[in-house]
């Protein structure tokens, strides 16, 4: 029997579609503990909002002005047309196109990027088997992802994050399966899935990195150096491949910083944000803040504890590890460090930039089944104990993340209420920031009626104010112009340059607050009152 003959038996063994079947159950279940049914229609969530409609913006732009793919715009005019790109974006002009077909419905966005990350997680799963790790090892294994409090608020949203996270992990896989039959279709499959994910996120770059790894050894004999297999036995088209994805890859980004340069929008980071351009006192709090505030989010804090103490494991059990695994391993851990480092200066809130980071559990998890269930290691003891181990850990775990997505999604809900692991601050908290929202950009989001009906087109262009944010009160209103934060709005030369060279026909206020501020008179001198609704008020230029 061959390797690859072999590599398949254990792939398609007896009760393989039933396990897959329980995995789909519990996926299932948490669908409906996690309250995904109730949030499924939700606007943007309060925490994060930011990000989430900018997504949208690119999204709503592609379905009512056309489908030109290399051509992304956003609500915020900043250029006079809204030009501006981010990620590749795939996933905005996927949604775009699906609304094209069934309506437009933003849950549609919600359930592509949650189909993707489901999808990597049978992916992980089956490879564990293919691993010999039990159905028990395995299942625990992914309850993990499956049971984050980051990947259950952020996999059901509307930011790529969470999408090149799970191509990243589905291109790990099939890279592994490459390694292990030497079958090429798993080696361009691999390839493609992690040249887009590298496209929408370049944090999503592991993977591929690992791919050109082994590539380069194998096509440049450098197996023996390097103690690996060899994997092809024709090299100029798998090396075709290669170069063409890489150039791929930097066509693109060198196209994104053309295309936003060229608008000079400034609204989305195409560099690093190191740890060394930070003052210390920065630094001290940063650490602080990604210790205590967004590594809990990462991973619960007992698991959290579990996930460091299983790569100090893997480190000490190395040489049982294939050059494979030991290699994805050393790298994984390399970028999780160097990530952190490279973009300390976002941990402060921006808890959705460690997403990526999830590839290190992910790889750390495929390595422990090696190294026990293809070694001679007794590590479970008692069967009993462990099993009943597993299902109180996927049971704290799942109401954990289900909590913690319902805290942030879901007014006053019930399992919140009673939840004994949430904090009151935690609470308050985002009892603080639902009334604020309420009391300023909640209306906005049943406002497109009014809009219309008081005659006032998408393309017309509005000030919104205030709004830290680019996109989030232009998206909800789905009205072209631009955005001031309260303090912006203070200077009040700023607000007269606006005024006199934007050609802004109309103000909106989504929170009365502003109009104690003295920039407030030029918006009275320039504008009649048009509508209000709740407490948004709309103003229209005066004509000249």
């Amino acid at each position: 029997m061959t390797k690859d003959s072999s590599f398949k038996k254990v792939v398609s063994g007896k009760g393989k579609l039933n396990l897959n079947l329980f995995l789909l159950a519990f996926v299932i279940i948490l669908f409906f503990v996690n309250a995904y049914n109730l949030a499924l229609t939700q606007r943007p969530s309060i925490m994060h909002q930011w990000r989430q409609s900018d997504c949208l913006s690119f999204t709503k732009n592609y379905y009512e002005e056309g489908l030109d793919f290399f051509h992304p715009k956003l609500h915020f005019q900043a250029n006079k047309d809204g030009s501006a790109i981010s990620e590749f974006p795939i996933l905005n002009y996927t949604v775009a196109c699906l609304w094209k077909i069934f309506g437009e419905h933003e849950f549609v966005y919600k359930l592509l990027e949650y189909f993707i990350f489901i999808l990597s997680v049978f992916f992980l799963f089956n490879t564990l088997l293919r691993s010999n790790a039990s159905f028990l090892f395995s299942l625990f294994c992914v309850s993990f992802f499956l049971t984050s409090p980051m990947l259950v608020y952020y996999g059901f949203n509307f930011i790529a994050d969470v999408p090149a996270l799970s191509l990243a992990i589905i291109a790990f896989c099939l890279l592994y399966y490459f390694y292990e039959t030497k079958s090429a279709k798993y080696f361009y499959w691999s390839l493609f899935v992690s040249t887009l994910a590298v496209l929408i996120k370049a944090s999503a770059i592991m993977p591929f990195a690992l791919l050109l790894f082994f590539s380069i050894i194998d096509v440049f004999n450098f197996n023996r150096f390097f103690k690996t297999e060899k994997l092809f036995t024709k090299k100029i088209i798998p090396l075709s491949f290669i170069i063409l994805s890489i150039l791929l890859i930097i066509s693109w980004y060198k196209y994104a910083v053309y295309y936003n340069g060229d608008s000079n929008n400034g609204v989305f980071l195409l560099t690093v944000l190191p740890i060394w351009e930070m003052p210390e006192e920065a630094i001290i709090s940063n650490f602080q803040s990604l210790f205590n505030i967004l590594f809990p989010v990462f991973l619960n804090k007992p698991m959290f504890f579990l996930f460091l103490s299983a790569v100090i494991f893997v480190f000490a059990n190395l040489k049982k590890l294939n050059t494979f695994f030991q290699f994805s391993f050393v790298f994984a851990t390399l970028f999780f460090v160097f990530y952190i480092l490279f973009f300390f200066q976002v941990f402060t809130v921006h808890d959705y930039y460690l997403n990526n980071l999830m590839i290190l559990p992910v790889i750390t998890s495929v390595c422990i089944a090696h190294i026990v269930f293809n070694n001679e290691f007794n590590w479970v003891g008692n069967k009993k104990f462990f099993t009943a181990f597993v299902i109180i850990v996927i049971v704290f775990n799942s109401f954990y993340s289900a909590a913690f997505f319902r805290l942030r999604t879901i007014r006053n809900d019930s399992m919140c209420s009673w939840y004994p692991f949430l904090s009151k601050e935690e609470k308050d908290y985002m009892a603080f920031l639902r009334w604020s929202y309420s009391n300023s950009t909640k209306p906005l989001e049943t406002i497109i009626p009014d809009l219309r009906k008081a005659g006032i087109d998408r393309k017309d262009r509005v000030l919104s104010i205030p709004d830290e944010s680019f996109n989030i009160t232009l998206y909800l209103m789905d009205q072209k112009g631009l955005t001031l934060s309260e303090q912006r709005f203070a200077d009040s030369n700023l607000v007269k340059r606006f005024i006199l060279e934007e050609n802004l026909k109309y103000v909106v206020v989504n929170n009365p607050t502003v109009k104690n501020i003295t920039s407030f008179k030029l918006i009275t001198d320039n504008y009649n009152f048009l509508l209000k609704k709740e407490h948004i008020e709309v103003y229209k230029r005066k004509e000249l």
